[in-house]
């Protein structure tokens, strides 16, 4: 098998593995991988269309653990952002978006790291925020996983409805940007198709092996390492990186 097609199946069995608890992470890995084998096009389509696939994988697995209640107060505001944030996207300065967002999650990701988060909470009565932002910074920056992560680490919930409800939310943020991609390259799909199985494939793989996974660990080690995580994001973020 050739190496431009073996390196992004493995990246995305290892990345679907590792980031079923974070709830976000996912396009972050695999797209700068495939830009270094594919044209930005097909890179930024197949990776779209993996990302969707694998979250309705992550849907039908932690189905019965979906929080309805939380996805009414964040979810809607959601996608108005994602919208507000793709419309904006050519208009404004990414790079102090991204610092700001970085700082950000740096003090999210501390705040549930040093078990400070479980003293303070933020009240839910301003989830409209987090839901609004991760929209908006995902239709403008691409970034949108971490920032909603946080936002779900506020709550105590157990780590199945963290996945679950993290899931349903990042799809309906691929389901408003993805007919778009399509519809603008009907030919790089089509040229591409096998590509796409056997990455969509691949990354289910990884996604049941994050399962067996997920099964083992603590709600503490969970929530540590999906805050570690968002704290690596925010630095690099901060550090215009990614």
């Amino acid at each position: 098998m050739e190496i431009n097609i073996l390196i992004p199946i493995l990246a995305a069995f290892l990345s679907a593995a590792f980031t079923l608890m974070t709830g976000f992470g996912l396009g972050t890995i695999l797209t700068p991988v495939f830009l270094i084998f594919y044209d930005v096009k097909i890179a930024i389509l197949i990776v779209a269309v993996v990302h969707l696939s694998n979250n309705l994988l992550k849907i039908s697995l932690f189905s019965r653990h979906i929080s309805i209640d939380i996805l009414k107060r964040f979810g809607v505001l959601t996608l108005i952002g994602a919208f507000i944030g793709a419309f904006f996207q050519g208009r404004m300065d990414s790079s102090l978006v991204k610092i700001l967002l970085g700082a950000s999650l740096i003090f999210l990701g501390l705040k549930e790291a040093t078990g400070f988060g479980d003293k303070i909470r933020l009240p839910q009565k301003i989830d409209f925020i987090g839901g609004f932002l991760s929209g908006l910074l995902g239709g403008f920056v691409g970034n949108q996983g971490a920032i909603r992560s946080a936002y779900l680490l506020n709550y105590n919930i157990p780590k199945e409805t963290f996945v679950a409800t993290a899931a349903i939310i990042a799809s309906v943020v691929d389901v408003t940007r993805i007919p778009i991609y399509i519809f603008s390259n009907k030919d790089v799909l089509a040229d591409n198709v096998i590509l796409l199985l056997i990455t969509t494939v691949s990354a289910f793989a990884g996604t049941f092996a994050g399962k067996k996974f997920l099964k083992k660990i603590s709600l503490k080690t969970f929530k540590i390492y999906v805050a570690a995580t968002i704290i690596i994001i925010g630095m690099l973020l901060a550090l215009r990186i990614i």
